[in-house]
Parts: structure tokens; sequence; C-alpha cells
């Protein structure tokens, strides 16, 4: 079995990453994740923090037989005023090829991700997990994060008016 290794993200790795949020996108979407998909997905979020990147965001790489096979962003955050105004870290997006699951690599690119928001002195770490992703949930909760918040979402055609009740 290949060995896998861990660094961090290059410029010349970034058409890789891009397609792989791609089809984190698709997978986000079979999970009912309801917001617009815009055109060119996979660059709109690569533009979401190129500009920040390690000053307020960071991408790790996994990569096996000089492949990239999985990536994790982090970034670092503010919280209002009213939560603190602290600086926060997020764990935000992850993508990991079949070819490499199963073999710790989003335990290892999670912790990776930690260890950096670690060093940028963050109050706390936010992730955002789809309600049926149970599998990260579970990668989660063994790392020790809690439930804090619930997020839901309406869209308008499920709106039920008043007068319908």
């Amino acid at each position: 079995m290949s060995e896998i290794t861990y660094r961090l993200v290059k410029e010349e790795d970034f058409p890789f990453i891009k397609d792989m949020y791609v089809k984190l996108d698709k997978y986000f979407r079979t999970l009912n994740l309801r917001l617009p998909e815009p055109e060119d997905v996979g660059q709109v979020w690569l533009d979401s923090f190129v500009r920040t990147l390690e000053k307020f965001s960071q991408v790790h790489i996994a990569e096996m037989d000089e492949e990239v096979v999985g990536f994790m962003l982090s970034r670092v955050l503010r919280v209002p005023p009213y939560w603190g105004g602290v600086m926060v870290g997020t764990l935000s997006d992850m993508w990991i090829l079949k070819k490499a699951r199963r073999r710790g690599v989003g335990d290892k690119l999670s912790r990776l991700a930690l260890e950096w928001l670690r060093e940028q002195d963050v109050h706390s770490i936010e992730i955002q997990v789809l309600e049926d992703n149970l599998a990260s949930w579970k990668l989660y909760e063994n790392m020790g994060f809690k439930p804090e918040l619930r997020q839901a979402r309406l869209l308008w055609e499920d709106y039920i008016e008043e007068d319908d009740a």
C-alpha cells in the first residue's frame, strides 16, 4: 500500500484542488445542501480564500504516489463583538479521493489544520457539517467537538404562510 504524505498547498496544486472541490460540492448536494450552485463553483471556491492564503487561510494536502488525493481548508475569522469579538478557526472543506479513504487521511488533515489554527492563536475552532454527513460528524466528535448551535434553511417554496397553518 502506498504511503500518504502531507504538506501545505502550492499554487501548482490549485487546478487539482479546484476539481476536487467540484466533487465535494456535488456530494454536498446529495446531502441536501439547498443553496444555489454558482457557475464554475470550483473557481469561485478557490477565489474565496486564495488571496488570504497563509495569513487567514490554509490548505493542507494529502499526496499518494506524487498525486494529490485530499485537501482540507481552514480559515481564521473574527466572531461578532456581541460574542466576544475573538478570532476563531474554521475547518470548512475537506475532500479525499476514494483510493485514499479509510486510511486516516481525514483525521490527519483535520489535525494538521487544527495545529495551524493553534499557531494562529485562535480562541476556538468551528465546523459546519451537513446534517446527513454522518462520517464527518463522527470524525469531529472523536476529536472532541461538541454541538453548539443548530442551523436550518427555509426556502420560500417551503414557507408555510399563516393562513395555510
